[in-house]
């Protein structure tokens, strides 16, 4: 069963992070959020294939390493993050890369 993994409101997003051991919930306002980056990417398939796909890193200061969010592991909600986070940085004026 899919879930979403990225909950945008209107000044904050919700986003949940795997760790090792544990899944941890994560709200971001605007203000915490450094930058937000759509990217291709080639995705491992099968151990030796190589695949294109893209990606989703969200930077805050909230944590020493990026957000990433791989396309082959969020088929299901992966259109949906990119148009809901683009309206997000358009509505507040966050640092918005988009390389794809």
């Amino acid at each position: 069963m899919a879930v979403r993994r990225i909950n945008c409101d209107k000044t904050e997003i919700i986003v949940m992070v795997e760790g090792r051991k544990r899944v941890r919930m994560l709200n971001l306002t605007y203000e915490q959020i450094t930058r937000i980056q759509f990217d291709k990417f080639e995705e491992r398939r099968f151990l030796f294939f190589k695949v294109p796909s893209e990606k989703i890193t969200i930077v805050t200061g909230k944590r020493n390493e990026p957000i990433v969010y791989t396309k082959m592991k969020e088929k299901k909600y992966f259109d949906q993050y990119k148009e809901e986070l683009r309206k997000f940085v358009k509505d507040n004026s966050v640092s918005f890369v988009d390389n794809t």
